[in-house]
C-alpha cells in the first residue's frame, strides 16, 4: 500500500508525508499520537488517509458495537481499566476524522470493520445531518460488525487488500487513468467479496485521486486538493459570510451587559423595540401599523418621531404588503440619508403591521434577507423571560429559511439546545385502571412528562419540536438527554413511595432516536446507573413521526419490516417494551399498529372528539384484542385513552364497555406531579361510579 502511494510513476504522495507501522513497531500508544500530530495540525486543503490490517476484537464486557484495532503491545486486560488505553474505533471518529479539518479516508482490512460505522459515539448522527468536515470522510470496511475479514493464501494477505491494491494499480481507472478513493472502493465491492466490504463515501471521495498516469509526481502539483480544483467546488452557504455578523447581533440581544443593566421590569412589546434599538445601534424602534385609516404606531422607543419619518414608514409599509412585494423586508431611504429598515410582522385583516427601524448600522443592513429573519423572529420572543428558548427560536428560524448554518452557530446552537433540555423537569402523570368497583380503581402505570416547572399544565412543545428543524442529532440528544432525566427522577420518587414494587413507567421517544446506537446505549447506561428493573419500563413512539429512511439511508427491507426487526432486537436485549403514542394523529395507521411489536397502544385524545369515537375506539380495542383472542398470546395489549377528562364526549362507562381498562388525564384528580401518589378514596369510587353509568360526566 506504501509503495503504491509513494510510487514515483502513479503515487500522488511524497516521500516524508507516509508513516508506516508495522510488526513490533506498530505500538498503539505510537501510532495515537502521530495521527493526533497530524489533526491538530491539519488545513482545510490536507488529505488523510489511514489503512490498517491486521486484526479487530470486541471485548465481552463493551456496552456497544466498539472495536479495538489490535497491535502487539495491546492489553485486553488492560482495557477494563482504561478502555483508552489502546486504538478505539470510537476514538478514530472522533478523535481524528471528526476533528481534521481537511479531507480524510479510511481503509479497515479486519474482522468487526464495521464497527466503525457505528461505533459508539455521541454524535455519530451529525455526519447524516450536518458537519461540514465529516462530510468530508470517507471509509472502505471490509466486512459488517461482527464478522470476520477474509484473508488468502494465494495472495498472502486480505482479500479487501489484494483488490484495493489491483484498483490503485490501475483496474479501477477512469477514462483518464485516475483512481479516486471512491473509485477504489466501488471496485472491491464489485470483486465477490463475501461478506460484503462496506462504503462510506461522502462528497469529496469521488474526486480525490489517489494514483493517476504518469508524468512522475514531481512533474505535477502534489496532491493538496481534491481533483480539478478550481473546476468543481461545493455551492457556498450564503450565511457563511454572515457568521461573525450574526454572533455579533446575537450577543447584544442576549448577553450584554449594558443591554441587560437597562432593561426594566416589563417585557412587553416597548421592551422589545428597545431591545432591538440597542442591538442594531438604531436611532430608534417602532412597530406601526397601516390600514385604510392610516398609519399608526403600536410601540416605539425614544426619539420615534412619527410625523418626521410618517413618508418613510408609508412607502415601507405599502412596500411591505404580500401583493406588492414577497421580500422579507425593505430598506427605505429619503434624500436627507435617512434609512428605515421595514420588516413586515403579521397582516392581520387586511393591515400590514411593520417593524421600522430607523437608521440602524450600515455594517449590519448589508446582511439583507437574514437580518429581517433574525428581527421577526427576535420580535415574537419572549427575550427578556427566556432567553434561552429565545435564542434558540431565532437560530431555528434562520435553520428552516436556509436550510443550515455555518459551524459555528450550527454547534453554538446545539450547546444552547442541550442546557434547555437540560432546563427542563420531569413530572409523572398517573394511568388510571377501570374497574366498577372502587377496589379496583388504581394506579397502573406513570407516563414521565417534560415540564419548565413542575407547576406548569402545559408541555414546552416549542422546545421539544424545534429538534426536527435541526435534524438527528438534535433529536437524539433531546430523548437521551430526557430519557436519562426521567430515569432518575422516577428511581429517586419510586425509592419515596410507600406501596410495594415499582410501577410501570412509559418515556417517549422518536423513530429516529430508536434508529441510534448512540440513544439506546445511553438508554441501557442510565437503567444500569439507577439498578431500575428494565422489564418497568416502556418506551412510547409517537405517531407523529414517520417510519422511513433519512434522506442518506438504504434499509434492507420495507420500513415496517426493518422497524419492527429493530424493535423486536431492542427489546430482547434491553428487556424493556414499546407502545406507539398519539394513535389517531400523524402517521398513525392500522398496519403500524398491528405490525409493529407492542406492548400497549395509546390513543390520542383527539379521538375522542370525532364523529365516530366509539367505532374508531372498538377497531382500535379489536386490533389489540386479536391475537389474545385468537389464543395467539396469553394477553391483549393494553389500550389507554389519553387526555380524558369531564369534557370529553364519550364517557367512561362507554370506554369501559369496549374492554377498554386505562385512561390517562385529569379525570383521575391527579395532576403531573415529580412525587408519585395513590388515588384517594373519594377519586376511586367517583370513578367506579363513571365506569358504572351512574354519573354521566359529559357536558350538558
Amino acid at each position: 500500500m506504501r509503495e503504491v502511494l509513494l510510487d514515483e510513476r502513479i503515487g500522488t504522495f511524497d516521500d516524508g508525508d507516509v508513516t508506516l507501522f508495522t510488526g513490533e513497531e506498530a505500538e498503539w500508544r505510537e501510532i495515537k499520537a502521530r495521527l493526533r500530530d497530524l489533526v491538530l495540525r491539519s488545513q482545510p486543503s490536507d488529505v488523510l488517509l489511514v489503512y490498517f490490517a491486521g486484526h479487530a476484537f470486541v471485548p465481552e464486557w463493551s456496552a456497544g458495537p466498539d472495536a479495538y484495532l489490535v497491535t502487539p503491545d495491546l492489553d485486553a486486560e488492560a482495557l477494563r481499566r482504561d478502555p483508552d488505553s489502546g486504538i478505539r474505533m470510537a476514538f478514530l471518529k472522533r478523535d481524528v476524522f471528526e476533528s481534521f479539518a481537511g479531507t480524510s479516508f479510511l481503509v479497515l482490512d479486519c474482522c468487526h470493520a464495521g464497527a466503525y460505522a457505528g461505533s459508539e459515539l455521541r454524535h455519530t448522527e451529525a455526519m447524516q445531518t450536518y458537519r461540514t468536515q465529516v462530510d468530508r470522510h470517507s471509509a472502505l470496511l471490509a466486512c459488517p460488525s461482527g464478522a470476520a475479514a477474509r484473508e488468502s493464501e494465494e495472495h498472502r494477505h486480505g482479500v479487501l487488500t489484494h483488490h484495493l491494491l489491483r484498483a490503485l494499480r490501475g483496474e479501477a481507472a477512469d477514462s483518464e487513468d485516475k483512481v479516486s478513493f471512491a473509485q477504489m472502493a466501488n471496485f472491491v465491492a464489485e470483486q465477490g467479496i463475501h461478506p460484503t466490504p462496506g462504503q462510506l463515501v461522502h462528497m469529496w471521495g469521488p474526486t480525490t485521486v489517489l494514483t493517476q498516469p504518469p508524468p512522475s509526481r514531481h512533474d505535477r502539483k502534489p496532491l493538496t486538493a481534491p481533483a480539478t480544483t478550481g473546476t468543481v467546488r461545493p455551492c457556498k452557504n450564503p450565511l457563511d459570510d454572515l457568521a461573525s455578523s450574526i454572533s455579533q447581533l446575537l450577543g447584544r440581544v442576549f448577553r450584554s451587559p449594558a443591554r441587560l443593566a437597562g432593561t426594566s421590569p416589563q417585557a412587553g412589546y416597548a421592551e422589545r423595540a428597545e431591545t432591538i434599538r440597542y442591538a442594531l445601534e438604531a436611532d430608534s424602534v417602532a412597530v406601526v401599523q397601516l390600514s385604510e385609516t392610516g398609519l399608526s404606531p403600536v410601540t416605539s422607543t425614544a426619539r420615534f418621531n412619527k410625523d418626521e419619518l410618517r413618508p418613510l414608514l408609508e412607502q415601507g409599509s405599502a412596500h411591505a404588503s404580500p401583493s406588492r412585494s414577497s421580500s422579507l423586508g425593505h430598506v427605505v431611504s429619503d434624500e436627507k440619508g435617512r434609512r428605515v429598515l421595514c420588516v413586515p410582522l403579521s397582516y392581520p385583516d387586511n393591515r400590514v403591521v411593520t417593524l421600522a427601524v430607523v437608521d440602524p448600522a450600515l455594517a449590519l443592513l448589508e446582511m439583507g434577507e437574514p437580518l429581517a429573519i433574525l428581527l421577526q423572529s427576535i420580535w415574537n420572543s419572549n427575550v427578556l423571560d427566556e432567553p434561552l428558548l429565545a435564542e434558540l427560536q431565532v437560530l431555528t428560524a434562520l435553520r428552516s429559511a436556509f436550510g443550515r448554518l455555518p459551524l459555528g452557530l450550527y454547534q453554538h446552537a446545539f450547546t444552547l439546545y442541550r442546557q434547555l433540555i437540560g432546563s427542563l423537569t420531569m413530572v409523572f402523570q398517573p394511568v388510571m385502571s377501570l374497574d366498577r368497583r372502587p377496589h379496583g380503581v388504581a394506579v397502573h402505570s406513570y407516563e414521565a412528562l417534560a415540564r419548565r416547572a413542575e407547576s406548569e399544565v402545559r408541555a414546552p412543545l416549542t422546545a421539544l419540536q424545534m429538534a426536527h428543524v435541526w435534524g438527528d442529532r438534535f433529536i437524539i440528544e433531546r430523548d437521551a438527554l430526557l430519557f436519562e432525566r426521567a430515569i432518575r427522577s422516577y428511581a429517586e420518587a419510586d425509592a419515596d413511595t410507600s406501596w410495594d414494587g415499582t410501577k410501570p413507567v412509559s418515556i417517549n421517544v422518536a423513530v429516529r432516536s430508536l434508529l441510534s446506537d448512540s440513544y439506546i446505549a445511553q438508554v441501557r447506561n442510565a437503567l444500569v446507573d439507577t439498578s431500575l428493573d428494565p422489564r418497568t419500563v416502556t418506551l412510547e413512539i409517537s405517531e407523529q413521526d414517520a417510519i422511513q429512511p433519512g434522506p442518506d439511508e438504504v434499509w434492507p427491507q420495507e420500513p415496517l419490516t426493518y422497524f419492527h426487526n429493530r424493535l423486536t432486537s431492542l427489546a430482547r436485549d434491553l428487556e424493556i417494551s414499546f407502545a406507539v403514542d398519539d394513535f389517531g394523529v400523524g402517521y398513525s395507521s392500522l398496519a403500524r399498529m398491528a405490525e409493529l411489536p407492542l406492548t400497549q397502544i395509546k390513543v390520542d385524545r383527539a379521538v375522542l372528539h370525532h364523529p365516530l369515537a366509539l367505532k374508531e375506539l372498538d377497531l382500535v380495542t379489536r386490533v389489540a384484542y386479536h391475537a389474545s383472542d385468537l389464543g395467539q398470546a396469553p394477553n391483549p395489549r393494553a389500550v389507554i385513552v389519553e387526555g380524558f377528562d369531564e369534557h370529553a364526549p364519550v364517557t367512561l362507562a362507554d370506554i369501559y364497555n369496549l374492554r377498554i381498562r386505562y385512561v390517562q388525564g385529569f379525570i383521575c384528580g391527579e395532576t403531573p406531579s415529580t412525587s408519585l401518589r395513590p388515588l384517594g378514596q373519594e377519586v376511586r369510587e367517583r370513578i367506579a361510579a363513571l365506569v358504572r353509568g351512574e354519573d354521566d360526566q359529559r357536558p350538558a
